[in-house]
């Protein structure tokens, strides 16, 4: 075999060779683009089933008066989160109450994390939501935590702290951050509390008288909420079992 076809065979082999390789390269990329697309997809259609529980009571400030708030900012974090959305799914209120009066949890009021998982675990959430709240003068503070309920896993802990007035508008501050620690989008209406803490109480006070089984009761402390603050409209709409 004379040099040039050597040469010849040699250059038709690493010709062969160089598109055979580059086949190759294009497949990997292929495979890598198809293994980072599917899992987002994926992750994406996954429910993100969440429940807020009632929030403990540390208030200084005239504890026994403020106490129906824990219930009230679980209830407005709920429909917070539900009218902006987001693509939680939330346990229903009315479900999580039937649960803690089950497991005796009502009357004391605490919850810390082992009893959050319990409860998740029963009420069939992928994460819970518990926290306190503190009234200090014309002064609040929320602090609220986030745990993955088959990990026990913190996923937030944050806190918030405003005028006692403005305990509506701190709500839905404190939902925003809940969604986001969840990255889900967060679009709340445009609804501005005018700042009476009374209203708070009231809508409150009327989840307790409607736990009771007291719809009348119920109903009017809710009037008088939203006579005091129509803003709370939104979230009296939201009660289930007033009618």
């Amino acid at each position: 075999m004379n040099r040039f076809s050597m040469f010849a065979i040699i250059t038709i082999l690493a010709v062969v060779m160089l598109f055979a390789g580059c086949a190759g390269v294009k497949e990997v990329k292929k495979e890598d683009v198809k293994a980072k697309e599917e899992p987002a997809a994926v992750v994406d259609q996954v429910p993100k089933t969440m429940a807020v529980l009632p929030f403990e009571n540390n208030s200084v400030t005239d504890p026994d008066r403020y106490a129906p708030l824990s219930k009230g900012l679980s209830a407005m974090l709920i429909t917070d989160l539900k009218n902006s959305s987001t693509s939680l799914q939330l346990i229903e209120r009315d479900k999580i109450q039937a649960l803690l009066k089950e497991i005796a949890l009502g009357q004391s009021g605490s919850v810390d994390q082992a009893t959050a998982v319990r409860a998740g675990k029963i009420l069939g959430a992928q994460s819970i939501v518990f926290g306190s709240f503190m009234v200090l003068g014309n002064q609040v503070r929320m602090d609220a935590r986030i745990i993955k309920v088959e990990t026990s896993e913190v996923v937030m802990a944050e806190s918030i702290m405003g005028e006692s007035g403005g305990i509506m508008n701190l709500a839905m501050e404190l939902a925003g951050k809940i969604a986001r620690s969840m990255k889900v989008a967060f679009k709340p209406p445009q609804v501005k509390s005018e700042g009476d803490i009374n209203a708070a109480l009231y809508f409150s006070k009327g989840l307790d008288a409607l736990d009771r089984g007291d719809k009348k009761e119920a109903r009017r402390l809710f009037s008088k909420c939203i006579e005091l603050d129509p803003a709370y409209k939104t979230q009296v709409d939201n009660v289930k079992g007033l009618n």
